[in-house]
């Protein structure tokens, strides 16, 4: 059936469209008054960029190759994947795709611009939460500028790898490696990505808050209605998240992944309420609206392989990892981020990566990643279902995986972002010596000192006939 025929994969991307809105309305809550318009804006401009980036070149650089890991027919013309390893080491190492610039050419298909839609949620949620950590520490011109480069090379390459048909998701055809990297919902691709991007930045500017007097507070809000309706969006849209990916159709029930993810939603609730409770004898309208995304991030990339139990203790964990993150930063490190985001999304990002490889049991997720057989799917170090267990091997792909996030989502950005500072550094020296130079030549003018004088003319020039007027 061709790709835009299926209309529940169009309705999970259209539902997928909340996740933004939701962490938009998140921060916005939690911003100060006279910094919530700013937050705002932020979210418009992250929508523009990621869409423009996406579509000029960064979709091209993510399903460039996609042929040659999906049969959906209209996808068979993006067949340009690009890696220097191939010759020497085999097939399964790609790490950019390079076809499908503009959605243009052999790109102008259905099937192709169903599948950027379906993509377009995940990206606008990972640039905009970085333009919404950023947003009080930079200019509107660099956050445009980080928008625009996220959204069009630095998460599509990642992405590349692990969605795309990369070298992350081959990890079991080169290195025998359980599935290969498994992350369904984006626990590590998209959020933990976000976070590392973001703090990448901020590691450059170094923005500290002053330190708080007295015992440690939770965070105030300033709108809070504004923050319960956002975790709420989110929570419906988590789904379509999830679920949207057209590629993952078939191998994945969508029963199972919806259930997970609202179980474990609510155990992260639960987990925040009985601490915030426990430590300020109330529930925080903060801590839990937050804590719930927390738990949607944690169990993403587990929540279509995992037993329904298992869900809610990995999104309570992840909500715990939330508490633990946002002491951890405002506190300690005293990071200046009044969205909170680099705690909702970091730490449980990175445990939702590992519970895959703990908690998959088997039963879901035969063929992903182009392995497995009828009978095994995805499996953890935990199941006891399995006939033949490849837990070793799925622990040892997840933390491949999530080195190599660690490594581009934070290595990228600040190459990039030092570079922007060396040229504008040049560009103040540049200056900086016009002025000094411009600065002498007038010292030297109001010394006193005569300028020099311009040559008179000879006295047989002054009387050359040829440049005397004619008489009459």
């Amino acid at each position: 059936m061709p790709l835009t025929m299926t209309s529940s994969l169009s309705l999970w991307s259209i539902l997928a469209l909340l996740v933004p809105v939701g962490l938009a309305l998140l921060a916005v809550g939690a911003a100060q008054e006279e910094r919530a318009e700013e937050v705002a804006a932020a979210s418009v401009i992250a929508l523009a960029a990621a869409v423009l980036a996406y579509w000029l070149c960064g979709f091209a650089f993510q399903f460039g190759g996609v042929a040659f890991v999906s049969g959906l027919p209209g996808l068979q013309s993006l067949t340009a994947e690009w890696s220097p390893l191939d010759v020497a080491w085999g097939s399964g190492w790609g790490l950019l795709g390079l076809r499908g610039f503009l959605l243009s050419g052999e790109a102008y298909h259905p099937d192709v611009y169903a599948l950027f839609l379906a993509h377009l949620p995940v990206v606008t949620t990972v640039v905009l939460g970085v333009l919404l950590i950023l947003c009080q520490q930079v200019k509107r011109v660099v956050l445009l500028a980080i928008g625009c480069l996220v959204a069009g090379f630095i998460y599509p390459l990642a992405a590349n790898w692990v969605w795309g048909g990369g070298w992350l998701a081959n990890l079991r055809l080169t290195a025998g490696l359980g599935h290969g990297f498994v992350d369904a919902g984006g626990s590590g691709l998209a959020f933990l990505f976000c976070a590392l991007v973001a703090l990448s930045v901020l590691a450059i500017l170094r923005p500290r808050r002053q330190a708080d007097a007295g015992p440690a507070r939770l965070p105030p809000v300033h709108f809070p209605l504004l923050m319960i309706l956002g975790c709420f969006i989110a929570w419906i849209g988590w789904a379509g998240l999830v679920l949207g990916n057209p590629l993952a159709a078939g191998l994945i029930d969508p029963a199972v992944t919806t259930l997970n993810l609202i179980l474990g939603a609510a155990g992260a609730a639960m987990a925040v309420t009985a601490y915030t409770w426990f430590v300020t004898t109330r529930p925080d309208a903060m801590a839990v609206g937050r804590g719930v995304v927390a738990g949607l991030v944690a169990v993403s990339s587990a929540s279509p392989f995992v037993p329904s139990w298992a869900a809610i203790l990995i999104g309570a964990v992840g909500g715990l990892l939330f508490l633990f993150g946002l002491y951890f930063w405002e506190q300690r490190v005293r990071l200046d981020d009044p969205s909170g985001l680099v705690a909702t999304l970091g730490a449980p990002g990175v445990w939702g990566v590992l519970s895959v490889a703990l908690f998959a049991d088997g039963r879901w997720g035969a063929g992903w990643n182009g392995v497995g057989e009828a009978a095994q799917g995805v499996t953890g170090l935990l199941s006891r279902q399995s006939p033949a267990p490849t837990g070793v091997g799925q622990f040892q792909a997840q933390l491949v995986g999530l080195g190599a996030l660690l490594v581009a989502g934070w290595l990228l950005p600040w190459l990039f972002f030092k570079l922007l500072l060396w040229l504008r550094e040049q560009l103040r020296r540049a200056k900086a010596a016009h002025a000094a130079a411009d600065a002498a030549a007038g010292a030297s003018t109001s010394s006193g000192e005569a300028p020099p004088e311009e040559p008179q003319p000879t006295e047989a020039a002054a009387h050359d006939p040829e440049e005397t007027p004619a008489a009459g």
